[in-house]
């Protein structure tokens, strides 16, 4: 559990720095009904790394995978709380290079890769997860 939108490889927690897979992010959030009223929604996730769904109130989105990682999120938000969950997939790399520190018999991966057992396999580390800044942005719509 974090408060914090930074790379996994920043975490000094071996199980966080060198992790491969899918991580949540849940935050609750509160729209005033004036905001909703003529607007458009849009979600901006900043950078993701590598590829995120979205749930907006129990509502899948489509999976974003590439720059600019928005959604429009109009048709799921209501008046009041809202709860935004975004769930993030990194690459393996990561946990190749954090297995290659481990004993054969520790390491959950294997590979024919050798950069990723390399003694400087450490700069190859991937960034990953919400990086943000993630935004709630109102477009005024005029009838």
């Amino acid at each position: 559990t974090t408060d914090a939108l930074k790379s996994w490889t920043d975490f000094e927690d071996s199980g966080i720095k060198y992790y491969s897979g899918t991580a949540v992010y849940r935050k609750s959030f509160a729209v005033n009904p004036v905001q909703l009223k003529q607007s458009k929604v849009i979600l901006d996730l900043g950078n993701v790394l590598e590829l995120s769904t979205v749930k907006i109130n129990g509502y899948s989105l489509p999976v974003v995978w590439a720059p600019p990682f928005t959604a429009d999120i109009t048709a799921f938000v209501k008046p009041g709380d809202n709860m935004l969950e975004v769930e993030v997939t990194n690459l393996w790399p990561n946990r190749l290079i954090g297995d290659s520190k481990l004993p054969q018999e520790q390491r959950r991966t294997k590979t024919n890769v050798m950069k990723f057992n390399a003694p400087d396999a450490e700069k190859l580390l991937r960034a990953s997860g919400l990086l943000g800044p993630v935004t709630l942005d109102f477009i005024r719509c005029e009838e």
